[in-house]
């Protein structure tokens, strides 16, 4: 669950990073697993939509926290209704979701009238998801994805990519993969936080480092939750824009993908049990 690494030094990164700041959670839960104080901060959701970076921010401050030895490791929870949870991006930082129903179905199962209360007030908040959450689906998102899509598919086909579906406005992450890529590990392009990345799930970055310790100084090991990354800065992406006008910013962005696909088997012979 550690999410240690070097600080990224990359002009693009210190402006992200420095742009993160630190705000409430709505619930946090100080637990004793193993002899450690574990932090369980936790989102809960019933139909507003995720705020910019929110799940990044839990990670934020879980690593203060950890960093101010108020606990020694932590765990990041979204908590909303399925279809709320099944809305969420593949690529979302939250490390764990618990559907309502789950926690309804729970509740179900105990005795007493305080149990039956809960159990209808989460049936309620269940149904309050269903009539007031629906994806808004962008059509100008939507339309971006395609075309890189079929970009990749005219001139790049051994990066590969799903075919989008519709799409909403903060889908900004185009998730790529290479041919025979080992399982866990994964690419993105990521227009919000200009970056391209390969992620090896989990990982930590220690373990590249231990691998190869003299990167390209555009080439940055970072930990990313559970998953040790590597990372090039990348020109920005407007989706508003098409495609068409920023292919230059796009091939720049592939080219960093190829040499990044270079790496996927770096720690293939290293499984998370060795870490």
């Amino acid at each position: 669950m550690a999410d240690n690494g070097p600080a990224a030094p990359d002009e693009g990164f210190g402006r992200y990073l420095a742009s993160v700041a630190e705000r409430d959670i709505d619930l946090l839960l100080r637990v004793a697993s193993g002899g450690k104080r574990v932090g369980v901060l936790i989102e809960n959701k019933i139909a507003a939509p995720e705020q910019d970076l929110q799940a990044e921010r839990y990670h934020l401050r879980g690593i203060r926290s950890r960093e101010q030895g108020k606990i020694d490791d932590y765990v990041t929870v979204m908590c909303a209704p399925e279809r709320y949870l099944d809305g969420l991006r593949a690529a979302s930082a939250y490390q764990h979701r618990i559907a309502y129903e789950q926690i309804a179905n729970w509740y179900a199962g105990q005795e007493g009238r305080r149990a039956a209360w809960r159990h209808h007030v989460m049936r309620e908040a269940i149904e309050h998801g269903r009539r007031g959450y629906s994806m808004a689906v962008n059509a100008v998102t939507t339309a971006f994805h395609l075309a890189y899509w079929e970009h990749l598919q005219k001139r790049h086909p051994k990066l590969q990519m799903a075919r989008p579906k519709n799409r909403g406005s903060k889908s900004t992450w185009i998730i790529l993969k290479g041919q025979n890529f080992p399982k866990g590990v994964n690419m993105h392009h990521k227009f919000d936080q200009q970056v391209v990345e390969i992620g090896f799930s989990g990982h930590n970055v220690d373990e590249i480092l231990a691998v190869k310790s003299d990167w390209p100084d555009d080439i940055i090991p970072v930990q990313k939750r559970g998953t040790a990354s590597l990372a090039i800065h990348v020109p920005p992406i407007d989706m508003s824009l098409g495609l068409e006008p920023q292919l230059s910013a796009i091939e720049d962005a592939l080219a960093a993908a190829y040499r990044l696909m270079g790496f996927a088997n770096l720690l293939k012979s290293r499984s998370p049990e060795q870490s």
